[in-house]
């Protein structure tokens, strides 16, 4: 045999070296048994955890040995069956219910969907318990798994989720809530409001079907079901740890729905729309404090605010019917009009024809048609009782914008339809009565007949409505609260300005503090005096029986003030004037702010905006279909928890806009809060007595007059 040389071994051994290694196939796994339908279950590799498998595999059940892993797939289980239990609950103040779920076995393993949350103190859930260090034991039998899109899952996933029942309120759980849509919005259509944006869709993570794997499993006598635990918490912050006592809370939860909407923006079941009944004060009072507690707001007089609105929408409609009322009315007064001309065509044939009494036929077809000739048709007449009837309210239908005919119809010519009068939806009983008297005025002794009031279906006139002024400030009181801060603030600016203090005012004083950019915190000396007494009297301010219904009895004044937002002022940054007293549990409210502007808010002057029901805890982030901006009178307060996000808007105008704020607390152990952050007496200097401001021209001589 010929020799090799070094230099060919070498060469061999080099390319040996650059031949990429042979991909190593990956192991199939083995069956380690079957279920009792036959399906065949195999142990899961970490290799395939990682990469995931799909095609011939996916017909295969699949035990994970590995107890972390496992307990991650329990974790995303629990995410699912959370999402789906909270779903399918209605949500209450647009906040959704939380359901924490936790999957566990008996090995050891378990997930739940917490992401890290610290539970109550009343929680049964065990914080100590972990993943405890086992083995990895092949042989135990656990909860199976299936491959899905290349990811396991469990595999009775899908029975789990088709036992959660969804609870069907009578209020649509898509409806707006706590006037989310604004007014105009409400009440500018007929039809039925979108709500398609207030509807909460599910994720999709989960969209497998039950199949015949899932059924084997789950009807498998081998491989135990996870154990899993639910505990609900609702919208309002409260724990239940079975579904009927969750179930239960949410018809509570519905019916204070519906009490808010039937009393503060009258719709009814299924948002069906209610005539605009003034509500009592009691059913006022009631409905407020619901409200209040779902969304943390209270709006003096806001039970009357649909009302007015309702009631022009209700006599657009009623009007529309009228109209659809009279075009089918004349339709049918033509319909009887072609049916009278074909009965006299028939007549006059009948007497050309006749031989005998050609005279007599010829004169009774004159008198027949005499009086058909004379003879309104029922349009014109439906048309005259409707301009009558319009008339007596000052309204003029747009058809009937022509004068009207003076001509009276005869005795000899009146028609039965005479005394059928149409009445509008604003007519009064009055002009009814007027019309029936003026049909005869000529024949004084014959007895006046009675007219017969006929009334399109629905068309009820709305009753009247005259708005309340409890709990109001009255406009004298409110002249008086304006002057004082005008003042205050020209006294306080005066002084800065002859005391060169302008680099002390942005640090604040005791009695002049600044809330952003054109935006000024004033605390008047004067409201403490008795001629301000009706801000600071419990027993003569007009809303202290909404304070006693919020914070009990013994609600005491902790401060009072004046928010003067001028000509320009930028938008506040969205702040809580008080944070949560406990930081693990939902406390009820402590404080509250009463807000009362002295000028009527617009959008154009920045009023204040809300955002509602982030006075409870773990809700506190502002929201932006959450927001609502009440646009009130000068003098009603606005009443809200002083835990609730709010901001003051900028003012496009070119005047002040003040608001007095008035704080009360509840008394606590014999001690009322105070808030030592906003009202601290040491974190700001002192201004002192104001700098004398000099005379005006008018004031110089007035005093000139005087002293002569």
């Amino acid at each position: 045999m010929p020799r090799t040389s070094s230099k060919q071994t070498a060469n061999k051994s080099s390319a040996k070296k650059k031949q990429p290694p042979a991909k190593k196939q990956a192991a199939k796994s083995k069956i380690i048994s079957h279920t009792d339908d036959g399906i065949p279950i195999v142990n899961a590799t970490m290799a395939q955890i990682r990469k995931g498998l799909g095609g011939k595999a996916t017909q295969q059940l699949v035990r994970i040995p590995q107890v972390a892993e496992r307990s991650k797939f329990y974790a995303e289980a629990a995410e699912v069956i959370g999402e789906r239990e909270s779903l399918a609950l209605p949500y209450h103040g647009g906040r959704t219910w939380v359901c924490e779920v936790k999957v566990s076995d008996g090995d050891g393993a378990h997930g739940d969907n917490r992401d890290g949350k610290t539970s109550n103190k009343n929680d049964d859930s065990d914080e100590d318990e972990k993943p405890k260090k086992k083995k990895t034991n092949y042989k135990s039998l656990t909860p199976l798994f299936r491959w899905y899109r290349g990811s396991l899952i469990l595999a009775t996933l899908p029975y789990i989720l088709e036992d959660v029942v969804e609870v069907e309120s009578k209020i649509p759980g898509k409806k707006r809530w706590a006037n989310g849509l604004s007014d105009d919005e409400l009440d500018s259509s007929d039809e039925e409001w979108d709500d398609e944006k207030y509807q909460v869709e599910p994720s999709t993570k989960m969209t497998m079907e039950i199949s015949a794997l899932t059924t084997s499993a789950y009807e498998d006598s081998s491989h135990p079901m996870p154990h899993i635990s639910r505990s609900w918490i609702s919208p309002d912050l409260q724990r239940f740890q079975s579904r009927k006592s969750a179930m239960a809370h949410t018809e509570v939860l519905a019916k204070r729905d519906l009490l808010i909407d039937r009393t503060l923006y009258g719709y009814g079941h299924n948002g069906v729309r209610l005539r605009p009944v003034k509500p009592t004060r009691k059913q006022a009072l009631e409905a407020g404090m619901v409200r209040f507690l779902r969304d943390g707001l209270w709006i003096v007089g806001q039970e009357e605010m649909w009302i007015e609105k309702r009631r022009d929408v209700l006599v657009k409609k009623q009007e529309k019917r009228m109209l659809e009322s009279e075009e089918s009315d004349e339709g049918s007064a033509a319909d009887v009009g072609g049916q009278d001309v074909e009965e006299d065509e028939n007549d006059s044939k009948i007497g050309e024809e006749s031989s005998k009494g050609g005279e007599v036929a010829t004169l009774e077809n004159n008198a027949k048609s005499a009086p058909c000739e004379e003879k309104k048709d029922d349009g014109d007449l439906i048309a005259d009782a409707k301009a009558a009837a319009h008339a007596a309210d000052g309204y003029v239908h747009p058809e009937l914008d022509a004068p009207l005919n003076d001509s009276k119809p005869s005795a000899s010519t009146a028609s039965s339809d005479d005394n059928v009068k149409l009445v509008s939806p604003v007519e009064s009983d009055a002009s009814t009565e007027g019309a029936t008297k003026e049909t005869n005025p000529n024949n004084d002794d014959a007895s006046p007949q009675k007219a017969i009031v006929k009334r399109v279906l629905g068309t009820r006139p709305p009753p009247t409505f005259t708005p309340s002024t409890h709990c109001r400030l009255n406009q004298d009181q409110i002249l008086r609260c304006y002057a004082a801060c005008i003042d205050h603030y020209e006294n306080v600016m005066h002084t800065v300005k002859a005391r060169s203090l302008h680099h002390e005012l942005a640090d604040g004083f005791d009695v002049f503090r600044e809330r952003g950019r054109g935006r000024y915190d004033m605390e008047l000396p004067l409201f403490d005096t008795e001629a301000f007494s009706f801000l600071t009297d419990p027993k003569k301010a007009s809303w202290m029986p909404i304070v006693h219904k919020i914070l009990g009895e013994d609600a005491q004044l902790v401060h009072k003030g004046c928010f003067m937002s001028l000509p320009g002022a930028e938008t506040q940054v969205y702040h809580q004037d008080g944070v949560h007293l406990n930081n693990k549990t939902h406390k009820p409210c402590y404080a509250i702010n009463v807000f009362i502007p002295l000028v009527d808010c617009d959008m154009a002057n920045g009023p204040t905006e809300f955002c509602l029901g982030t006075h409870y805890l773990g809700h506190e982030n502002f929201v932006k279909e959450n927001v609502y901006t009440p646009c009130v009178t000068a003098g009603t307060p606005v009443i809200f928890d002083y835990r609730l996000g709010h901001r003051g808007l900028r003012n496009y105008s070119q005047s002040v806009r003040p608001v007095v704020y008035l704080t009360y607390s509840s008394v606590a152990s014999g001690k009322e809060f105070r808030d030592s952050v906003n009202f601290s007496t040491k974190r700001y200097r002192k201004l002192g007595s104001f700098a004398e401001r000099p005379l005006s021209r008018e004031e110089r001589a007035k005093k000139r007059r005087l002293e002569k």
